[in-house]
């Protein structure tokens, strides 16, 4: 039975390739509800984690692997005969890396590619990044310097206050994340923003010890937000390296 908890915004034609989709920390599915049915090659399928938007009445899950798992296996229920893309921006792209190694291990389903944007490969730090014992002023700041969130609700502190400790939490989950190890059978297109002081073109390029395929860079013009900065140019130019590199793969 599909667990569409999961996947609040499903496309009803799916077609025979789905792309999941995984949010930055702060975020929810929604900020891909854009890119659900909006390309015929590949149906987009945001998803919502526990705890949070449209599944805010659930227990949220502090264990980043015990979450990978589940939602793996949601994947796999959801997905049936359909090829598999998985896409995560920041945060996402752990938590997208991790699930790709479920499905590969776990159900012998290798997706047909991992998109990782805007975050370092697994077990690479990044010098004055901000941790969740910084608390939530160093928070404030954090998502200042990261662009991404509109200055008047970064501005005003009654909104704030609601914010942080969702986004803080956010933070806690990602810093569990500990899979190093996997390597995976499909190819991996890393999307580095030039701007990003965060994830930089140079640290993304050691993704590719995460594949024995193909491995692509793209580097984009923007910072660690650069999909809101490009509005839906990303989506369209996404879509036709994605098809690139599928085709080459098969």
């Amino acid at each position: 039975m599909e667990n569409v908890r999961s996947f609040p915004f499903l496309d009803s034609s799916r077609g025979g390739r789905m792309m999941f989709c995984f949010h930055h920390a702060g975020g929810s599915a929604s900020v891909y509800r854009g890119w659900v049915a909006r390309d015929p090659r590949f149906a987009v399928v945001p998803v919502e984690l526990p705890g949070k938007a449209t599944r805010m009445s659930e227990q949220w899950v502090s264990d980043f692997s015990q979450l990978a798992q589940s939602l793996a296996q949601d994947i796999h229920r959801l997905a049936g005969d359909a090829h598999v893309v998985l896409y995560g921006h920041s945060m996402g792209a752990a938590l997208a890396y991790q699930c790709a190694c479920f499905l590969q291990d776990g159900y012998q389903r290798d997706p047909s590619a991992l998109i990782v944007a805007a975050r370092q490969a697994p077990g690479e730090t990044v010098e004055g990044e901000y941790h969740s014992s910084m608390g939530l002023v160093a928070l404030r700041e954090e998502l200042a310097m990261t662009g991404g969130t509109p200055p008047d609700i970064l501005s005003d502190d009654d909104i704030m206050e609601l914010l942080l400790p969702t986004v803080h939490r956010d933070y806690v989950l990602h810093e569990s994340f500990s899979h190093t190890s996997t390597a995976l059978s499909c190819p991996i297109l890393a999307v580095a923003g030039r701007d990003d002081q965060s994830a930089t073109p140079e640290s993304m390029r050691k993704w590719s010890q995460f594949t024995m395929s193909s491995f692509h860079l793209e580097v984009v013009s923007g910072g660690h937000f650069f999909p809101l900065e490009q509005d839906g140019r990303f989506f369209e130019k996404l879509m036709d390296d994605l098809e690139r590199i599928i085709s080459g793969a098969e």
